[in-house]
């Protein structure tokens, strides 16, 4: 085909670009003082707080979120073993500029305590002192696009086989399942809730036009003070699983796209119904995060050159991220606890958390090193019936081998997603606790592929090139080494011509000696 008019073909191809990366601090500060209905306070065993994000959401270059901090005190009465416990709710609103214009933000954040004083002043006031630091990260989405083909003006074209993103659509909703709940038969009624917990296990997901469905589990934990049938004063944990099922509403998925689900929970409350003493109502509010991406496979352009007229070619470097490689793994971490005062007699709750996480590739790339703290916490009664608060932690280390599909590419990374599945403990022949935590690791891995692709070619039509019209063919020595591509640029004509004279089967398949070079348009 030899016309005037030179027609390009494009493939839009999409990328993820971190435009905000960052931290904000929030100090905790609350004075208070307890209600009539609360016991006097005469010992703290343990001040914990909790901060999740409640909201989030990005209005032009500000991004908005509303974080909700809890404070949970335990603590005694002047000769009382019982233990109590007083909650603090406060919520803070927290803005940060992003710089840069946003499309299909993929918002993260993350936060963390840092640290917490609690201060008795009085029997009935207390003061709380603390600060809460969000690792918050966004992402947005950076449309470029690739020459996949060209026709007209005796164009040639160099193409490699690229696999590349070809759309990323994020969707973000606010979940609230509310469950009523019952105590087994053999358990006591609530007196007070002093803990609750909920670990979310994804389950199927599955897109639709239009839709994603995402079911999964809520394991619920809840740790309560009430009276035994002893009349003795005592705390029962109790374990409920809520299945769910949840749409979202992202225009444009369907089945071909690759979806990173993420579910976090934002707040778990707990609370017994008035009209019984074993029924409970629980309000769980998790953020359903969600990340597709479709990935399609095509010839880009590396180079370009007219048999017939002077050619100008624009190329970029085009990093692709391949398709992610998600495992999930469960690691087993051990510690051991025990009470330098007294001798423990019963564990009444433990739980643990994983901080810390940080990831290292080894030196010959062929696995990551994901690593952290977990830190373990135990509430226990000691032989004289005096409640205690004990804490320990233990560092791990899980190897994740680097996928073979992304061996040997460049800037392989890999992003963890470390949770406590569970905290299980074994009293011991010393009155000491063996404490074993169950880690769910998921792994993110991705690497990038790198190539210098065509984003632009120009013809110029009245500029053709000089011939030799009483040539029709030359002689060109060649070796193995050499590239027929760059033969047949040199001498403005096809690959095709040249293999079709030669009598060439393959392009990269040269002999050394002379190569017969026909000058046709």
């Amino acid at each position: 085909m030899d016309t005037m008019e030179l027609k390009l073909e494009r493939q839009t191809f999409c990328t993820g670009q971190t435009v905000l990366c960052t931290s904000a601090e929030q100090s905790v500060e609350k004075d208070f003082v307890l209600p009539d209905y609360c016991a006097d306070i005469f010992r703290i065993l343990k001040c914990v707080v909790d901060a999740r994000v409640l909201s989030q959401s990005i209005n032009g270059s500000k991004l908005t979120f509303e974080l909700g901090v809890s404070a949970r005190v335990l603590y005694c009465s002047e000769g009382d073993s019982k233990v109590n416990c007083i909650v603090q709710k406060m919520n803070y609103t927290k803005s940060v500029d992003i710089e840069n214009s946003c499309t299909d933000p993929a918002v993260s954040i993350t936060p963390r305590c840092d640290y917490v004083n609690c201060r008795v002043i009085s029997p009935r006031r207390l003061d709380i002192r603390g600060a809460v630091t969000s690792d918050i990260k966004v992402v947005c989405k950076a449309e470029n696009s690739i020459i996949t083909n060209a026709s007209g003006c005796n164009i040639q074209l160099r193409k490699q086989l690229v696999t590349f993103p070809a759309k990323r659509l994020t969707a973000d909703k606010r979940v609230t399942v509310i469950e009523e709940l019952e105590l087994a038969q053999d358990k006591p009624p609530v007196s007070q809730i002093i803990r609750s917990d909920c670990f979310i296990e994804p389950a199927e997901q599955k897109m639709i036009a239009g839709k994603l469905v995402t079911k999964g589990d809520a394991n619920i934990t809840m740790v309560y003070t009430c009276v035994d049938k002893s009349g003795e004063n005592a705390i029962e944990t109790m374990r409920f699983t809520i299945p769910f099922s949840q749409i979202i509403d992202i225009d444009g998925i369907d089945e071909s796209f690759e979806a990173n689900v993420r579910m976090i929970p934002s707040s778990c409350e707990i609370m017994p119904t008035s009209d019984s003493q074993t029924s409970l109502e629980c309000e769980l509010v998790m953020l359903v995060s969600c990340e597709a991406v479709k990935y399609e496979t095509a010839d880009a352009v590396t180079d370009a050159y007219s048999t017939c007229y002077e050619c100008a070619v624009k190329a970029a470097d085009s990093t692709f991220e391949t398709t992610p490689v998600r495992k999930l793994e469960t690691l087993m971490v051990n510690s051991k606890v025990s009470y330098a005062d007294d001798e423990i007699t019963r564990i009444c709750d433990s739980y643990a958390l994983a901080d810390n996480v940080s990831v290292r590739l080894s030196d010959d790339g062929k696995d990551f090193t994901v690593s952290g703290n977990v830190r373990f916490s135990v509430l226990a009664k000691s032989s004289g019936n005096c409640p205690v608060f004990l804490e320990t932690q233990e560092p791990f280390e899980y190897k994740a081998p680097v996928p073979e599909q992304l061996s040997g590419l460049q800037n392989c990374t890999c992003k963890p997603d470390v949770r406590v599945r569970s905290c299980s403990y074994r009293m011991t022949a010393d009155s000491a606790a063996e404490l074993t935590a169950e880690l769910v690791i998921s792994t993110d891995m991705t690497a990038s592929a790198a190539a210098q692709l065509l984003c632009d070619i120009t013809v110029d039509t009245g500029k053709p090139k000089q011939r030799d019209d009483g040539c029709a063919v030359k002689l060109c020595y060649c070796s193995k080494q050499d590239d027929i591509w760059e033969i047949a640029k040199k001498y403005s004509t096809s690959v095709s011509a040249i293999m079709q004279e030669n009598e060439l089967t393959d392009d990269s398949a040269l002999n050394c000696g002379m190569l017969l070079i026909p000058l046709t348009n």
